[in-house]
């Protein structure tokens, strides 16, 4: 069983409480696997193999390290964020598997959508055209999963000028609205991406 909570834009730190206090409940039994989409006002967040020098001029933005692998990202409004609290059973303790699954889920979700979206073997994300359009990093805890995924839909990714998001140079970032030229629907983005986590997820 999969419950969705779809939370609107919330402040990151509220999110990440709940996520918290989620993770707890999920790992006890006392409920399902939740998942949690959100877009966030403008924060940066630092991952556990964030590096100084990535973080160029934050200006007013805030900065929260958290737990996620990976580097420094950002979020803002436009951009939907996606949170599996998951509990990985044993056939299922795989993280470059879970990791994987959550790229096909992206790429299966943007081909409804008629962009031709791929991996790129050395960097978690998913890509299109050479850009990155989302992000992914994930923690675990008493094997469940949290924090998650991020993808650039009407975002303007002005906050990308002030870090190398992920280590990279801001310009290989890039929205599904600039690729695109025009606004795109998150709520059917959003739909399409929860049937394609149904799938992939849910006991077959």
């Amino acid at each position: 069983m999969l419950e969705i909570q779809d939370l609107g834009l919330q402040p990151y730190s509220e999110i990440w409480a709940l996520q918290k206090s989620t993770l707890e409940q999920r790992a006890a039994g006392q409920i399902p696997d939740q998942l949690l989409l959100t877009e966030h006002p403008p924060v940066y967040t630092l991952g556990r193999r964030f590096q100084p020098e990535n973080l160029l001029d934050p200006g007013d933005v805030p900065v929260i390290a958290i737990e996620r692998g990976g580097d420094i990202t950002f979020h803002e409004p436009g951009q939907l964020v996606v949170y599996p609290i998951f509990l990985l059973t044993d056939q299922r303790r795989d993280l470059r598997g879970f990791l994987n699954g959550l790229e096909q889920v992206l790429i299966n979700t943007l081909a409804e959508f008629g962009f031709t979206a791929e991996r790129d073997s050395r960097n978690t994300g998913v890509w299109i055209q050479g850009f990155k359009v989302a992000s992914i990093g994930i923690a675990v805890r008493r094997w469940v999963t949290w924090h998650g995924l991020a993808l650039n839909i009407n975002n303007d990714l002005a906050l990308t000028q002030n870090i190398r998001p992920c280590g990279f140079d801001a310009v290989l970032m890039r929205s599904l609205q600039q690729l695109k030229g025009e606004a795109l629907d998150i709520a059917k983005i959003k739909q399409v991406l929860i049937e394609q986590i149904y799938h992939w997820w849910q006991p077959k």
